[in-house]
């Protein structure tokens, strides 16, 4: 069988709509024998193909300040990116015994 057979068949089972053992079974194939065209005929389109790259461009956003807003109740904490982890860790102690 051609590589080009193998490949004919591998596509009519993949556009089947049916799994590949009910299409094997429908077709009086082997599904090792499919499995096995399956694998090769993935092997040989791989080969053929070259890797592609796409550009990717990053976008400033104007809005994005570096801070992470905290509420609970009526308190609204601003964290900016220089915060104390300390001193933040104890004002959230006092504001979790508030809310």
């Amino acid at each position: 069988m051609t590589k080009e057979e193998r490949a004919a068949l591998v596509a009519e089972c993949r556009a089947s709509g049916l799994t590949a053992k009910e299409w094997c079974r429908q077709n009086g194939i082997k599904y090792s024998q499919y499995c096995s065209w399956d694998t090769r005929v993935n092997q040989e389109t791989k080969q053929g193909e070259t890797p592609q790259w796409v550009n990717v461009t990053l976008v400033k956003d104007d809005n994005w300040n570096n801070e992470i807003k905290i509420t609970c109740g009526r308190f609204n904490i601003l964290v900016g990116p220089d915060f104390n982890p300390t001193l933040l860790g104890e004002v959230l102690k006092v504001v979790q015994a508030l809310c």
